[in-house]
């Protein structure tokens, strides 16, 4: 069993108060029970994926086909740096893979390289599975160069459970439907608190976040951060916060995504890349 599974196992064995359920019921016009609850909680609950960052003061320094941002591709000679683009980064699946509890990762092994136009409009996605050893540092076509490359590493403990604090007052079916509904005025601060030990203790990290803005910019997994039809609420390969300097004059969200049903993956491929 996985954490997020163990996760929820937990809140469907969680013991709520009722009458504090009751007393919110009555102040916000709904008709919540501890198994409506569990539901809502166990729906909200999400895994992620958080790298750590190391950067390496040039480019030779970096292992080849290692998962990183920036800095100059790792290109074996099939394929061409794409003039009039941006490097914004390689994803090693061998990697990536140890971690994805969804079973989402399209293949165990191969590198994806993600490129975009200085206008964050066009992209350019390459795949290469094979020997490491036949990569090679590419240079801009131009002389041009983005960034120090940061290095993902994934090699420790980097999964973590988000849960948010607040159920939108439509989810719950509040008589005020566009208001946050905080969890601690649902189920009683005391009784919040016992949840959030018991899933840091079954998930090994656990975060009850304010809102979206305090996620880590970098995660794969999870929700993404801007993305209108997503299906529903399955996973994302890697919804992730990119900052481009110079030519661009603004930060900008690049979701990765993974296509879940086959009409979709007919059509755009298996990852679709959104600026």
């Amino acid at each position: 069993m996985n954490v997020l599974a163990k996760a929820k196992a937990a809140i469907d064995g969680f013991d709520f108060n009722e009458a504090n359920i009751e007393a919110f019921n009555e102040s916000a016009g709904t008709e919540l029970s501890s198994e409506s609850l569990k539901d809502y909680l166990k729906n909200w609950l999400k895994y992620y994926l958080v790298p750590q960052f190391e950067m390496y003061g040039s480019e030779e320094e970096v292992p080849l086909g290692t998962t990183k941002l920036y800095g100059l591709p790792h290109l074996p000679d099939s394929l061409e740096f794409p003039e009039d683009m941006i490097f914004a980064g390689q994803f090693n699946l061998a990697e990536i893979k140890p971690h994805d509890i969804f079973n989402e990762v399209p293949k165990d092994s191969g590198i994806y390289y993600f490129f975009v136009d200085v206008d964050g409009v066009e992209s350019e996605v390459f795949f290469y599975d094979g020997p490491v050893d036949d990569l090679k540092i590419r240079e801009y076509p131009n002389g041009d160069e983005y960034g120090k490359s940061q290095v993902m590493d994934l090699r420790g403990k980097s999964e973590e459970l988000y849960m948010q604090e607040d159920l939108i007052g439509w989810w719950i079916k509040a008589k005020d439907k566009y208001s946050d509904c905080h969890l601690a005025t649902i189920m009683g601060a005391d009784i919040l608190e016992r949840l959030e030990g018991l899933l840091q203790k079954e998930a090994g990290s656990f975060t009850l976040y304010d809102h979206l803005g305090s996620l880590p910019d970098e995660y794969f997994f999870g929700k993404p951060r801007y993305y209108q039809g997503e299906d529903g609420d399955d996973p994302n390969f890697y919804p992730s916060f990119f900052g481009f300097e110079p030519p661009w004059n603004y930060d900008c969200f690049l979701n990765l995504y993974v296509w879940q049903d086959e009409k979709s993956k007919e059509y755009y491929g298996d990852i679709e890349i959104t600026s």
